[in-house]
């Protein structure tokens, strides 16, 4: 009686398996939710980083806020934190009582794949692509990648992998697909029998022994279907075949109207998240940094105006906010860029010491560096980086830092000669002087008028506060007959209290002053 029972359960398997995983039942074939039941489409596209973890989660919450019960993740992503995909593929398969469809709009690599691959089912357009979601590591020259010794590539594997064959297990995924899209060294062959009526997904060693047996390569298959030296990277077409997806279908929309869902809210990308999305690119950052040195160049040769400063507060506030937001940027990052910061302001104020002016530039640019790498899923980089996206982020970091560097020296250099030559414009910049000079003094005259009665140039007078360059200074006024204070700025750079100064030029409210 028992092998009569043992019997009808092999045959049982074994017509499932016949069916091919393509038909295979479970989350990744049916739908599971009647027909007519309330559904919501959420976004999710672009990088993924800690911002887009908290905008998908509120998503999430706002769709069965809505009534759904039934969410379809619109995917269209490169991939990215890989600190954050896990994030989201943990949050996706706690969601009890509700189906989750993730459907493949254009592409869902990397960190993208991994969320994919949590939701309960996979639905495809006919142009879509899946896979390719591994640690990766590229030689110093940044020109080819690299082998991670076992120990190393064990430690960085373990949370994708584990959680890709979670997924797996839970969504009836073959297990072995979803080490493919994880492990380079896994490698996939797809069997079938004898006489056709059981096709398995293999790796190298059991498809030796399996073809010893007579077994073959299903027909119309690659073989393999991923090699020991590629991650398996599949489009709708193989995806569908090997059972991990259904489809094609032309769009999330289409895709609740044909199994008579009511979609109850569609969640789109806003333009706040848009706009952050840009701002966290390197060359807009880059960017952003690039008007911060120049609104610091600006305060420290004319402070005053308001503008520059007001400029560069706001750069300065996206600069560091963004990361923060996206999560590249830590605390300690944050850290070293303020005391940087500090240190260079220490050397303007009192100049001549250029160990805190160094010490400060180094702490600045290493900090504004690491704001464009990610932080590792194994805990914080260590001396060398292991993973790609980290490398590679790390190159972004370093070209963009340098090239708003470059540039604001190019862009400082211009100021300096041809900005003054400017009607409005010059007012931001003072011009050089030389013997008791100004260049440009004449045009300031005929532009803004005769210069005020006090004080006059050549009047004498003394530094009230300190010059930075910026401050006040007394002169001597006739009309009341003893002395008055009057902002001024130094054209030699920081002048201490008591100093006394000559005024050199008058445009408008602008006093410029030389220390005597």
């Amino acid at each position: 009686m028992a092998g009569l029972v043992a019997g009808v359960v092999v045959l049982a398997m074994m017509a499932l398996a016949a069916d091919g995983p393509g038909v295979r039942m479970g989350a990744t074939t049916m739908p599971g939710v009647a027909r007519g039941a309330a559904a919501a489409i959420v976004d999710f596209q672009g990088e993924i980083d800690e911002y887009s973890l908290t905008r998908f989660e509120q998503r999430m919450e706002e769709a069965k806020a809505a009534g759904a019960k039934v969410v379809i993740v619109n995917i269209d992503s490169p991939g990215g934190l890989v600190t954050a995909s896990l994030e989201i593929s943990r949050y996706i398969r706690r969601q009890d009582g509700l189906h989750t469809i993730a459907y493949i709009q254009d592409k869902a690599y990397s960190g993208a794949a991994m969320v994919a691959m949590a939701c309960d089912e996979i639905v495809m357009s006919d142009s879509a692509a899946l896979g390719d979601c591994a640690p990766i590591i590229f030689s110093p020259d940044m020109t080819a990648l690299q082998a991670l010794p076992p120990a190393e590539r064990a430690k960085q594997e373990g949370p994708i992998r584990k959680d890709f064959d979670d997924s797996a297990t839970r969504n009836h995924h073959d297990p072995l697909l979803a080490a493919a899209m994880v492990s380079v060294q896994v490698e996939v062959h797809w069997l079938q029998s004898p006489d056709g009526s059981e096709k398995r997904f293999v790796d190298k060693d059991d498809a030796a022994h399996l073809r010893a047996l007579g077994w073959t390569t299903v027909a119309g298959a690659k073989e393999p279907i991923d090699s020991d030296t590629t991650l398996l990277t599949v489009d709708s077409e193989e995806a569908i075949r090997y059972g991990l997806a259904t489809g094609p279908v032309a769009s999330a929309e289409a895709l609740a109207n044909d199994r008579g869902y009511k979609i109850v809210d569609n969640l789109r990308e806003t333009a706040g998240d848009e706009l952050v999305e840009v701002l966290a690119s390197p060359a807009t950052r880059g960017l952003i940094l690039l008007i911060f040195l120049t609104c610091g160049y600006v305060v420290l040769h004319a402070p005053g105006h308001g503008v520059p400063e007001v400029l560069g507060v706001i750069a300065l506030g996206l600069m560091l906010g963004v990361p923060m937001l996206t999560g590249y940027g830590q605390w300690w990052e944050i850290l070293l860029v303020f005391v940087g910061l500090a240190l260079v302001g220490l050397e303007i104020l009192v100049p001549g010491h250029f160990v805190p002016g160094i010490v400060g530039g180094i702490l600045t640019l290493s900090g504004l560096v690491l704001t464009f790498v990610p932080r590792e899923p194994t805990g914080m980089p260590g001396f060398l980086p292991s993973l790609g996206q980290t490398w590679t982020a790390l190159e972004h970091g370093l070209l963009a830092v340098s090239g708003a560097f470059a540039a604001s020296l190019l862009l400082m250099v211009w100021l300096n000669r041809f900005l003054p030559s400017l009607p409005y414009l010059r007012r931001l910049v003072l011009t050089e002087t030389s013997g008791g000079h100004v260049d440009g003094a004449a045009d300031v005259s005929a532009t803004m008028g005769p210069p005020p009665t006090w004080p006059m140039v050549g009047s004498v007078g003394r530094a009230a506060s300190e010059l930075k360059p910026g401050g006040s200074a007394v002169f001597f006024d006739p009309a009341v007959s003893s002395e008055r204070q009057v902002a001024v700025i130094s054209d030699a750079g920081f002048v201490p209290p008591g100093t006394s100064v000559v005024v050199r030029e008058v445009a408008g409210n602008r006093v410029i002053i030389h220390p005597c």
